[in-house]
């Protein structure tokens, strides 16, 4: 893809604002509006800059446990544990009732890299009998690549024709570094699978020479509206800004419509998954 210099944007925006040159402040507010700018561009839509395709090993993790025999004679709420499934950390905490009967289990923490289910133990609180189960559940993790799933599929969709649609809930992550993670809740295996996604804004520096050119003229015109705002121009940096917002919309046309690029979008309902070009 076609790239430019963040200074040749900079040169730009000087002659619009008519002066001989910026101050380090001014600067540093016009690269910040570039930036501001760029990130809705980067995010209108899955343009080919911005989207990326790859395979992802899922982790298994727990997802619940179910009770299966609620024992007896439990004076306070016995230990739960897990062995075996080839996973670790996984963590869950039981309830009892009046009647001295498990009857439910908490997941506190849903462990990682498991291969299999692993065996829930279920000791200590005065009693005994109690049974569980595991269920597992596979998720992608984000971590600092992923900003948006658009579609997983079981089969590269860009090799076949036809490619086999996994349904996905994008979920939220604790944490300062990640974007999330998405769960498939029809499958946990650990078997590869193709994700469509978008890839974070990466943000550009004064000295950056990678600024998407796609996006250059839309957050010039957006950095010069924002310097019109700052100077009280606000009628101007409106019509600024409507003009900004016309040449991203032709950009969006030249791709969705004369190249043909609409994205599928992956509708889930009662279960099912279909996809759409619409």
């Amino acid at each position: 893809m076609r790239q430019i210099a963040v200074s040749a944007m900079l040169t730009n925006l000087v002659s619009m604002v008519g002066v001989d040159s910026f101050l380090t402040a001014e600067t540093t507010a016009a690269v910040r509006s570039f930036n501001r700018f760029g990130k809705l561009a980067w995010d209108r839509t899955s343009w080919p800059i911005t989207s990326r395709l790859t395979q992802v090993i899922p982790d298994v993790r727990v997802r619940s446990v179910q009770v299966g025999s609620a024992g007896a004679s439990y004076s306070s709420a016995p230990t739960v544990g897990f062995s075996g499934g080839g996973g670790n950390s996984a963590a869950a905490t039981a309830t009892i009732n009046s009647d001295g009967e498990v009857n439910g289990i908490a997941v506190t923490n849903n462990g990682t890299a498991f291969t299999g289910v692993p065996s829930v133990a279920i000791t200590s609180g005065g009693g005994s009998g109690a049974t569980a189960t595991a269920s597992m559940l596979s998720y992608i993790d984000f971590g600092q690549d992923i900003s948006e799933i658009f579609r997983v599929t079981e089969n590269d969709p860009l090799g076949s024709s036809t490619a086999n649609e996994i349904a996905f809930r994008n979920t939220f992550v604790t944490g300062n570094s990640e974007y999330g993670e998405a769960i498939l809740p029809d499958r946990s295996s650990t078997a590869p699978v193709w994700v469509y996604y978008r890839a974070p804004f990466p943000g550009y520096a004064s000295d950056s020479s990678v600024f998407p050119y796609i996006f250059s003229e839309y957050a010039i015109l957006g950095a010069y509206g924002d310097w019109l705002s700052a100077d009280g121009a606000l009628d101007k940096a409106q019509v600024i800004y409507s003009q900004a917002e016309q040449i991203l919309a032709t950009e969006l046309d030249k791709l969705e419509r004369q190249e043909g690029q609409n994205s599928p979008f992956t509708v889930i309902t009662y279960g099912t998954t279909a996809v759409s070009t619409a």
